[in-house]
């Protein structure tokens, strides 16, 4: 199948079920504003909520936000005793857990936790259009595979790569988090590289340019208004807003703003969500670029 004639947006707010007020903050961002599709976490204590809101608004496009640390495991600690404690909790420091996740006993047990989360969602009558993870735990090679595997089974079509360019990183250097959206550039860049032949071969599809990662917790109109103007053919932007919190009040701010839906519409961008993408960007990757 080719693809769509166009240039889209898909905005995406990630944590979706982890708490009500970040529940009530994508359901404003997809009523009044540019939301076009949410990242729902499995073991989320709003879970419920979240599917809820999800059945209300069937143009949302619903995917997994695939959670491995700082986290509730939708398995017992019985099941996957080396991933998640006593109470069911995974290793709330995403560093630790990256290292953690090696060997075939853990990865067995991580292997089970990914299904066990797209069932979930699948139980509760999400069929999810799309894939990523909590803090990118999904772009750790071993994890990656595993979750193109079961993605590839049930018919998810997107698999997110964080990818952003270089230029927008550069721009986060006199902000409060320093050097860490350098770093991450760097290191997702790698992974990326390793990460999109994989998605190949499970003829997953990934976004030209997935913007979000360098401002996390500080996306704001300017920056919307900075990634349309870079805009390929496919562009994720995700964000996590939330009704509960100052950053996540900013970034709910910048999924309603006026002056960025002006801006699409001068530009003669679509926005979408994976769901409408699906049906007609075939398998897609980047790796396909002329």
């Amino acid at each position: 199948m080719g693809r769509n004639a166009g240039r889209y947006l898909v905005t995406v707010a990630d944590d979706f079920g982890a708490s009500p007020s970040i529940n009530r903050a994508v359901a404003e961002a997809f009523d009044s504003g540019l939301l076009r599709a949410a990242s729902l976490m499995a073991g989320g204590a709003a879970f419920d909520g979240a599917i809820e809101a999800a059945r209300k608004r069937k143009a949302l496009s619903v995917g997994l936000h695939l959670t491995l640390c700082d986290g509730r495991a939708v398995l017992s600690h019985e099941e996957i005793p080396d991933i998640a404690d006593t109470d069911g909790n995974f290793e709330i420091n995403p560093a630790r857990a990256w290292i953690k996740y090696r060997g075939a006993r853990i990865l067995k047990q991580v292997d089970k936790e990914i299904a066990a989360q797209f069932d979930r969602l699948e139980r509760s009558g999400i069929r999810p259009t799309h894939v990523d993870g909590h803090h990118h735990l999904h772009m750790h090679p071993a994890i990656f595979k595993m979750v193109c595997e079961h993605a590839a089974k049930r018919g998810v079509r997107w698999i997110r790569v964080p990818n952003e360019p270089l230029s927008a990183v550069l721009r986060m250097r006199a902000t409060s988090r320093g050097a860490m959206p350098f770093i991450e550039w760097a290191v997702f860049g790698v992974l990326g590289a390793i990460n999109l032949r994989t998605a190949r071969i499970y003829g997953l599809s990934v976004a030209d340019k997935v913007f979000g990662l360098s401002r996390t917790g500080q996306v704001d109109e300017g920056y919307l208004m900075r990634v349309l103007d870079r805009a390929g053919d496919y562009v994720e932007v995700f964000a996590h807003p939330d009704t509960s919190s100052a950053a996540g009040k900013g970034e709910l701010a910048a999924l309603t703003s006026r002056a960025v839906k002006k801006r699409l519409a001068a530009l003669g961008i679509v926005l979408a969500g994976y769901r409408e993408l699906s049906r007609g960007a075939g398998t897609f990757t980047a790796l396909e670029r002329p």
